[in-house]
């Protein structure tokens, strides 16, 4: 059930506008729901996630998103995601999602790991 989490961040990277939507459609369920702190407000929909994902690959030609951990239990899930460019973690994060028929319903993410201040 974890696979859809991979295949949801294997897109971030992908350069293929055809590709990231197939990646997409097979991680994502209806009325998907996306959340961090880089968005203004919550992402409502397929479309306007893919319109974020591909402003990541404008941003920063060459940057991939990979899963370097993740836990389930009870339909939710918690993966930590490594931001990466030329083979070097450039930020990590934590995100948090529900799943509905093995697919991502909503997925909410923060910066970091939440270390104590």
């Amino acid at each position: 059930m974890t696979t859809c989490i991979h295949t949801l961040f294997s897109a971030w990277g992908d350069p293929s506008p055809e590709s990231r939507a197939a990646k997409t459609d097979a991680a994502i369920g209806p009325d998907f729901y996306y959340s961090d702190p880089n968005v203004p407000t919550p992402i409502r929909g397929r479309d306007a996630y893919l319109d974020y994902i591909a402003q990541f690959g404008a941003m920063m030609p060459g940057a991939t998103a990979e899963v370097i951990a993740v836990s389930e239990h009870h339909g939710h899930l918690r993966a930590t995601v490594d931001f990466a460019k030329e083979g070097q973690t450039m930020m990590r994060g934590q995100y948090f999602a529900d799943l509905s028929n093995s697919r991502l319903q909503r997925v909410i993410g923060f910066t970091g790991m939440g270390e104590p201040d």
